[in-house]
């Protein structure tokens, strides 16, 4: 029975990337994911370069992103490119911007929570929601 327990749980970890060039912001992203046991932070990236080659090369089931880095869309290219392509990870959008007015030509992502925002057990409950859509 321990062996099928430990088999859950790994299914159920979700494996994530936070990129966001803001270390402050992404210290608060781990502080408040760290304290849920099914949540593996593969890594953080502050700029395009990293975040790509993390999820290349770390398979995160989910990213956690901003659309904006250094007062350009780049967070929202690399989406696209992931998008277009039909492969690699979910991505849960953390922006100041209105969803209507950047994720538009058909493009989907599988969250979106607008800043600022106070609750930041809101990034859990949307990376469970994903994770829970990617499994089904």
């Amino acid at each position: 029975v321990e062996n099928n327990e430990k088999e859950i749980e790994l299914l159920d970890t979700i494996k994530i990337i936070i990129a966001d060039d803001n270390r402050c912001i992404c210290d608060l992203y781990t502080k408040s994911l760290e304290k849920h046991k099914d949540v593996e932070i593969l890594g953080i990236a502050h700029n395009d370069e990293d975040e790509i080659n993390m999820i290349e090369n770390l398979k995160p089931d989910i990213v956690i992103s901003d659309l904006m880095r250094n007062r350009r869309w780049t967070g929202l290219d690399i989406i696209k490119d992931y998008f277009k392509s039909n492969k690699g990870p979910k991505f849960l959008v953390i922006s100041a911007d209105k969803k209507s007015d950047v994720i538009t030509d058909g493009l989907e992502v599988a969250g979106y929570i607008k800043k600022p925002f106070e609750d930041y057990e809101q990034i859990y409950t949307e990376l469970r929601r994903i994770k829970k859509s990617i499994e089904n």
